[in-house]
């Protein structure tokens, strides 16, 4: 980054901070689990260029007020933050760029809620695993059924389960959140790139697994394909290649029953593939929300 301060928008009773670069249509950068706006360091510069590039750090975020331990948020609580952000910045109607959940989930459930506040919407990997029949954590009768619609899926979401969803929220319950981040880190990523993350980034995610941690215990809220159907904003659906069978199937899917989507999958990379994988994503991206 530049060295740009961050401001603060008060919206819902809270404070929300963003970087804001650039002139142009405006583009919105909201991040995953345990990001902030500091993940987005490979897409300002370039995005800046011809376009307002926004990177919003969400409630429970660095450098925003950390939340309670018991401090109850939901999915809906991101995404109503995030429409009354739009509106407090008179930014609509924006490009929204989102990363896994708050921000891809997040913003499908914006796209759904409001469109009128999306000129498009990209989405890197939702895990929108209720559109698949299941929830986090998942129930054994979701998952056999998932296992019987799509057996890749529903063997991804039992080791997902296992290695990564169970073991996590049980570090997590006896506070001990570095390890529940590495072992849900490592079930997504593999252990090689979560081994190759710097130490200093990885401290940086543990001190943003608050909101993360909100969301594994409230679960995600019902969005099924009719509801995925309704949504006619113009959606560009990232992927990374080597991604998790439970992540690919849900963004396959949205692949087949959104009415305007086109879809980039970026060849060796994970879920995180526009911080490893930069120039691809950034002139993929361009181009799709580029284009008259």
């Amino acid at each position: 980054m530049d060295g740009t301060m961050a401001e603060t928008a008060k919206i819902n009773g809270t404070e929300l901070a963003y970087l804001d670069h650039g002139q142009g249509q405006p583009v919105v950068f909201v991040h995953g689990g345990v990001g902030d706006y500091r993940e987005w360091e490979t897409q300002v510069p370039a995005f800046a260029a011809s376009f307002r590039t926004i990177t919003l750090s969400c409630r429970g975020a660095w450098p925003n007020r950390k939340l309670e331990a018991d401090e109850k948020i939901t999915l809906d609580t991101f995404v109503e933050d995030l429409a009354a952000f739009i509106k407090a910045l008179d930014l609509a109607p924006v490009h929204l760029v989102g990363h896994s959940s708050p921000g891809g989930f997040g913003g499908l459930l914006l796209a759904y809620r409001y469109p009128e506040l999306l000129r498009s919407l990209v989405l890197l990997e939702p895990p929108a695993f209720p559109l698949l029949g299941v929830n986090i954590p998942p129930t054994p009768p979701q998952v056999l059924k998932l296992l019987a619609r799509n057996p890749r899926a529903g063997i991804g979401f039992i080791k997902f389960g296992a290695r990564g969803i169970g073991p996590a929220m049980k570090a997590f319950n006896r506070g001990d959140d570095e390890r529940g981040l590495r072992v849900f880190m490592t079930a997504v990523a593999g252990k090689e790139r979560v081994a190759a993350i710097p130490e200093q980034t990885f401290q940086a995610f543990v001190g943003n697994v608050g909101p993360f941690k909100a969301q594994l215990r409230a679960g995600f809220p019902p969005f099924g394909e009719d509801d995925a159907r309704s949504i006619h904003v113009p959606t560009l659906l990232v992927s990374g290649a080597d991604s998790p069978a439970p992540l690919t199937a849900v963004t396959d899917t949205l692949e087949e029953i959104l009415p305007d989507v086109s879809r980039l999958n970026i060849a060796g990379a994970g879920h995180n593939m526009f911080n490893t994988h930069p120039i691809e994503f950034n002139a993929g991206v361009m181009a799709f929300i580029g284009r008259p």
